[in-house]
Order: C-alpha cells, then sequence, then structure tokens
C-alpha cells in the first residue's frame, strides 16, 4: 500500500494556513484577555497559551520523523493536554476546541479521529454552552440539571446534592468543576456500568469540594495503562490537569466491583478576589 501523503495543492496549502492562523488568533486572544481582564490567574493563563502556541508551533518537524503517524498522534495529544490547561484558566480558550477538532481529523486514522471529535465535542461544546449557562444559573443549579439531563439520555440515575452555603467562586473555578463533573459522569456512563451515581458540591470554610461517586464495577487507579492518544485516554489526566491548574487536587479512590469515588477540592477565594461576572 503507498503510504506517500499526496502533495499539497494550493487549496490545501491555503487552509492549512488559515488553520495555523486560527489557532495563533485564538490563543492570542485568550492571553490578551486575560491581560486586559482581571482573572484569578492572569500570569498562568498568559503562560499556557505561550506554551500552547510554542507546542503548536512544532508541528512541521512531524513531517521529518520516520514514523510521522505516530508522532503526530503524540504531538496532537500533547497540544490537547496544553489546550485543557488553558481551558481551566481561562474559559476564553474553548473556541481553540474547533481548529483541534479539524487537526484530529486531518492527523489521526478515521477511527482514532472520531474517537478524538467525541473529545472534542464531549469536552469544547458542552463547556461553550454551559459557560453560557451560567451567566444565568448558579453552579449548585448548573450541576443539578447536568444530573437531570444525564438521567434523561442514558441509564443512569444520576442525582445533586449541595452541602454547606454556596460562597462566590471565580468563573474559572466554576467552569472547571462543572467540567469535571461532565467528564466524571461521562466517564461513568462509558465505562462503569453503573445504575446510579451522586454528585455532590460541598462548601467547607476555605475550601470548595466536588465529588462524583457511582456504584459501578470499579478499576484499580495504580494499573491503568498510559494515556493513548488513538483512543482518547485523557479523562483522568484532563480532569487532574484541571484541578491543579485552578490551584487544586483531583482524588480517585476505586477497586474492582466496588464502585468509583472522584473528588476535587478549589481553595475558595475570597468574594473581594472574585470578578462580578463570576456569578450570576
Amino acid at each position: 500500500m503507498n503510504t506517500v501523503a499526496p502533495a499539497p495543492t494550493p487549496t490545501t496549502r491555503a487552509l492549512t494556513w488559515c488553520l495555523h492562523l486560527l489557532v495563533i488568533g485564538l490563543l492570542t486572544l485568550a492571553a490578551g484577555r486575560a491581560v486586559a481582564g482581571d482573572p484569578p490567574h492572569p500570569g498562568g493563563t498568559v503562560a499556557a497559551a505561550a506554551l500552547c502556541a510554542s507546542v503548536y508551533a512544532t508541528g512541521p518537524l512531524v513531517r521529518r520523523h520516520r514514523r510521522p503517524r505516530r508522532v503526530a498522534a503524540l504531538w496532537l495529544a500533547a497540544v490537547g493536554v496544553m489546550w485543557l490547561v488553558l481551558l481551566a484558566l481561562s474559559p476564553e480558550a474553548v473556541w481553540v476546541a474547533f481548529p483541534l477538532y479539524f487537526l484530529q481529523l486531518h492527523l489521526l486514522p478515521r477511527r482514532a479521529a472520531l474517537v478524538g471529535l467525541g473529545e472534542v465535542v464531549d469536552g469544547g461544546l458542552p463547556c461553550l454552552l454551559h459557560m453560557a449557562r451560567l451567566d444565568d444559573a448558579t453552579l449548585p443549579d448548573a450541576l443539578e440539571r447536568l444530573c437531570a439531563t444525564t438521567s434523561a439520555r442514558h441509564r443512569l440515575t444520576a442525582r445533586f446534592r449541595l452541602t454547606g452555603a454556596p460562597a462566590p467562586l471565580p468563573a474559572a473555578h466554576e467552569v472547571a468543576l462543572l467540567r469535571i463533573a461532565q467528564s466524571a459522569l461521562a466517564n461513568t456512563v462509558r465505562h462503569a456500568e453503573a445504575t446510579t451515581a451522586d454528585v455532590t458540591l460541598g462548601y467547607h470554610g476555605d475550601h470548595v469540594a466536588l465529588g462524583v461517586a457511582d456504584d459501578g464495577r470499579g478499576f484499580d487507579p495504580e494499573g491503568l495503562p498510559a494515556p493513548d492518544p488513538t483512543t482518547g485516554g485523557f479523562g483522568l489526566v484532563a480532569m487532574r490537569a484541571r484541578a491543579q491548574a485552578a490551584g487544586g487536587t483531583l482524588a480517585v479512590d476505586s477497586a474492582a466491583d466496588h464502585g468509583t469515588t472522584l473528588t476535587a477540592r478549589l481553595p475558595l477565594t475570597p468574594s473581594s478576589e472574585t470578578r462580578p461576572e463570576a456569578r450570576p
């Protein structure tokens, strides 16, 4: 079978440059708004955007490698991880999901590209939609709605519980917690074979905790294989990156046939440091 890539045409060259300009432009936009606005971590946002752009800029080196397809998958995985870190720091980075979608279709084998597309659709688009919903709803409301939607669409009973008095959170923290809950429930639906899942949001003085517990088959957290860019295995890695980018932690407690409990803890930011738009 001939594995030589077809020579690029003027049209494909133009599309490629448009894609490059779109990625760099969106990353610049996220960094610029971090500098111009008042986000919780402006320096971290700018650094993450710059690092993501730097990793992306190494893309042309992929074709020179002796195994370009595998290296392309690893490069795309690195870009994706950096994007998720940036997304945890700045919701503005959600728009980068669209050029990443085209990159996956172009670089990965068809089956892996479809898996990657599912990750982008599950990751970028719901984040964008829920960011808009958070403008007119509290984080507890959004989590409760997420549980209701999950129960309606899947053979899983998802229940929400709130403990403690809700406190103001930066917008980036709210988006991070919502995305962690989405990813955890998505993993439960796909892999756990569970019948129920309990989502708990608790405010505990100096920190907020999000817990997602299911009664599924469980797994050995220490025995998980390394993330594979061709199968979309970045769920726990992405969730942990989100928590750590927000200054928090993510813990997983699971065992075979004993279900899984995932707990994310983020520090509570004093209300004086919270942007006005962080709350509806």
